[in-house]
């Protein structure tokens, strides 16, 4: 661990912001990047060597859900840090705690806490960037595991409760474009900062391209939880696929979507700076295999380290963001551009201009891995950690 809040990460090589990786070191003072290419720092700066492995930008997960037992619908300062040390040694660095579908006046309880621990960081945790509301408006036919009794349609008194509850920490919010009232949630939200997604949808093809022109900008795990493509009737997903404005959501556990479909994707010109990789970790993440109960009951069996219902269904994802990192590469998905899936484009799709890149004057918020996205070590604002 370096001895200063000062140093140079030598030897290695950089994931530059335009996707190039160049062999350069990175020098690092007081939290922020102050310069990337040749060693130019002074010579009692202390050096790191890298042996020739990868500096690039630190994880930003902007679905989560909790991790170790913890949700984040408890909006507990405890609750959070713990998330947030789960999720640093998998290199995440920022994320985005994910509301579920409760009663109302519960969604307005969390999202008040949560916006009052908004930048919460733990000694070893990754930061709290705000929240993503997930529920409750959702089409109750796609509604996955949000109870359909706690769904609501977004009607202008409830996305103003939102808006005050949330004072500014609401960062996206999941629509089903199809509900009464969508056009005006979907541009009121966009209006006030809110990256709007769509998702947990049953949106026709012109529906879906509708929500794109009133300011949806996002795509809530895409395919989950929405009609499959049909020739005759395409439904949302090519509309959004095609809306070159709308940053997508993947999750890329090998289960949630087949990894050949991911590598595809990443393999088109208009959609691969888009893909943008998260986790939806839920709160059994993290916990070992074995009989677990959700946050609000509902039994899980972890079964190599993948949820499932007692029936057999998909409980919510246990991966973490470099386990995607690692799907798209065994998909032949291009080692930058794996890793820009799970830093560049997410931090991108929240319009943060402080963290995300290799780049001076950034956060120095970084990961170094392998050729194989094998985590060597996660820095949080400067700070270094082995794994």
């Amino acid at each position: 661990m370096p001895g200063t809040d000062e140093y140079v990460l030598t030897g290695g090589r950089v994931l530059l912001p335009d996707g190039r990786l160049e062999a350069g070191a990175v020098h690092v003072r007081a939290g922020l990047i102050a310069a990337v290419g040749p060693d130019g720092a002074a010579p009692g700066v202390e050096r790191i060597g890298l042996d020739g492995l990868i500096v690039a930008p630190g994880l930003v997960d902007t679905h989560v859900h909790g991790g170790l037992g913890h949700n984040v619908m408890s909006a507990d300062a405890a609750s959070l840090r713990a998330i947030g040390r789960r999720l640093r040694p998998a290199g995440v660095t920022s994320f985005v705690a994910t509301t579920a579908s409760v009663p109302f006046d519960r969604v307005l309880h969390s999202v008040r806490g949560l916006a009052a621990l908004t930048g919460l960081t733990g000694p070893d945790g990754a930061e709290l960037l705000g929240v993503h509301l997930e529920g409750p408006f959702l089409s109750p036919d796609y509604r996955g595991v949000h109870q359909e009794e706690n769904l609501v349609e977004p009607a202008p008194d409830r996305i103003a409760a939102l808006l005050d509850a949330a004072g500014g920490a609401l960062r996206v919010c999941t629509v089903a474009p199809e509900l009464p009232h969508a056009e005006s949630a979907v541009r009121t939200l966009a209006a006030a900062g809110v990256r709007v997604s769509v998702g947990h949808t049953a949106a026709t093809f012109e529906q879906a391209r509708a929500a794109v022109e009133w300011g949806a900008r996002r795509a809530t795990h895409l395919f989950n939880a929405m009609p499959p493509i049909h020739h005759r009737s395409p439904g949302p997903v090519p509309a959004l696929l095609a809306a070159e404005s709308v940053h997508l959501e993947v999750v890329a556990d090998g289960l949630h979507v087949a990894p050949e479909l991911l590598g595809a994707l990443a393999a088109l010109p208009g959609v691969r700076d888009r893909l943008m990789l998260v986790s939806d970790g839920t709160d059994v993440s993290g916990l070992p295999d074995g009989d677990h109960h959700r946050w609000d009951g509902t039994p899980v069996r972890i079964t190599g380290g993948r949820a499932f219902t007692h029936s057999g269904g998909i409980a919510g994802s246990t991966s973490t963001l470099i386990d995607g990192v690692r799907v798209l590469l065994a998909a032949g998905v291009p080692l930058p551009l794996a890793l820009d899936a799970a830093g560049r484009h997410p931090a991108r799709s929240l319009g943060l201009a402080d963290r995300g890149a290799v780049a001076a004057g950034l956060r120095a918020d970084l990961i170094v891995v392998d050729d194989d996205a094998v985590l060597s070590h996660t820095i949080l604002h400067g700070q270094w950690e082995r794994h």
